[in-house]
């Protein structure tokens, strides 16, 4: 069955031309890792391997490799290698000359050579007991290897399985294989080269005859949390278009104007997804497409930038999965002088150590806050009492007669002013001191009133 020229509307600029160039992925990516020739490099199927990332997991790397050249059609010399001649028959393709011609040709059935090139490119050439442009060379290796299960078996293939038909009539163990994508509601979905004459997508119930068997290969890496199956229409990453072509709209919805439309083969990165649509970004503008004529390919390879610009020890940059759950690194930045509040991104978000993150590149900027210079604390007051000054020293008291010159004697000194001597035959104290202020009072008043008492009783007895 030939195909019509595939047909691009130019409103498929807006959303593709800068597309290619404008995104990139931060894992390694599905390069060959052969020398490709000049016509495939430049075309379509070249620049959709060089998006998706390695993810390490062996069996949906293969797939995933697979998927990117859905639409390549065969060509019939040299100059088609690029997968673009939709009128082409005679077999050439980029995947048969990889793996060298055949009776002096690259013009022969390419769909053992089509999985041959994917399990390379995914770096699994040894899970399958090697690489065959034969399917019934390759079959009887698997077999006997005792990784081989008929369809009669029972046995349910799983994704990654090699899928091996039988044409009626055909004399061969096998005539044609292909690469189990998932099975479900009783049928099995497979991606083939040389399939109408390019690589496709097709279905079969289990209980197809045209089925012989199922190659199992023996994959190796870490395997990914699921099936691409499984993050179908819920994970950001990579889709392919699977349909003819599928329109690009303004908007999430067909009431949105169309602004260009991909085709089959073609492969974006959707950004969000929503209702069933999905967003991706060409020339700064976001674009919208139905998933329901994508499916997914592989996850985003997300990239995460610590920024702590004068700070120091700040997190590696880190790269995850979109399938994965991405979180702030716990670990902290430091800066003299300086406390780390949180990290912000590029509109103004901020985030904590181990906060989710959106399915997006990031770069996390540190949030500083000036460390408060501590005041030296007040001195405490010194609880030692002050020191007392020492009382003068007392005067030693001489006799009245040395000290006092004529002031009289020791009676008259202690009277107070104006007060009367008391009169003979009282006892005069012995001494008078300020310590003794209070007996000195007392005494005043005694003396006064003896004399009183003396006085009136001289004047009764005259």
């Amino acid at each position: 069955m030939k195909h019509p020229k595939r047909r691009r509307a130019l409103g498929l600029l807006l959303c593709t031309a800068a597309l290619w160039s404008a995104l990139s992925v931060g894992a390694s990516a599905l390069t060959p890792t052969h020398a490709v020739t000049g016509t495939y490099r430049a075309s379509t199927y070249h620049q959709n391997l060089l998006k998706i990332p390695r993810t390490g997991d062996e069996a949906f790397d293969t797939l995933a490799v697979a998927m990117t050249q859905v639409g390549y059609h065969e060509g019939n010399s040299t100059a088609d290698f690029d997968g673009e001649n939709a009128s082409g028959y005679k077999n050439y393709t980029e995947y048969n000359r990889v793996f060298g011609k055949v009776d002096g040709t690259y013009g022969y059935a390419w769909c053992a050579a089509f999985v041959s090139w994917c399990l390379r490119a995914a770096d699994a050439a040894d899970a399958a007991g090697g690489l065959f442009v034969s399917c019934s060379l390759w079959l009887e290796q698997l077999r006997a290897e005792g990784r081989y299960s008929s369809r009669a078996s029972g046995y349910r293939p799983k994704a990654g399985d090699l899928i091996f038909f039988r044409s009626a009539g055909a004399g061969r163990a096998s005539d044609h294989v292909g690469l189990v994508r998932y099975v479900e509601g009783g049928r099995v979905y497979t991606v083939e080269g040389n399939s109408s004459d390019r690589v496709s997508l097709n279905s079969y119930a289990l209980t197809n005859t045209y089925i012989v068997g199922y190659g199992r290969p023996n994959y190796g890496g870490t395997a990914l949390s699921g099936s691409a199956r499984s993050f179908e229409d819920t994970a950001v990453g990579w889709y392919a278009v699977t349909h003819e072509f599928v329109n690009v709209r303004s908007g999430m919805g067909t009431a949105y104007s169309k602004v260009g439309r991909l085709n089959q083969g073609d492969v974006v990165r959707i950004l969000s997804i929503s209702g069933g649509w999905g967003a991706f970004e060409a020339e700064g503008k976001l674009c919208y497409v139905s998933l329901e004529y994508a499916d997914f390919v592989s996850p985003s390879a997300l990239r995460v930038t610590y920024d702590a610009g004068e700070g120091e020890n700040a997190p590696a940059e880190a790269v995850q999965f979109s399938t994965e759950a991405r979180r702030v690194s716990v670990q902290e930045p430091t800066r003299a002088g300086f406390v780390f509040v949180a990290w912000r991104d590029v509109d103004g978000k901020q985030y904590a150590a181990g906060d989710p993150l959106p399915a997006r590149d990031l770069t996390l900027t540190a949030v500083w806050e000036v460390l408060p210079v501590a005041e030296e604390p007040e001195k405490a007051p010194d609880e030692t009492p002050p020191e007392m000054e020492a009382p003068p020293a007392e005067e030693e008291q001489g006799s009245a007669d040395t000290e006092l010159e004529g002031a009289g004697s020791s009676a008259e000194l202690l009277a107070p002013p104006g007060e009367p001597t008391p009169p003979d035959g009282i006892t005069e104290p012995a001494a008078y001191t300020a310590a003794d202020g209070a007996t000195a009072v007392a005494l005043t008043l005694g003396v006064g009133g003896g004399v009183t008492w003396y006085a009136l009783r001289r004047r009764k007895r005259v």
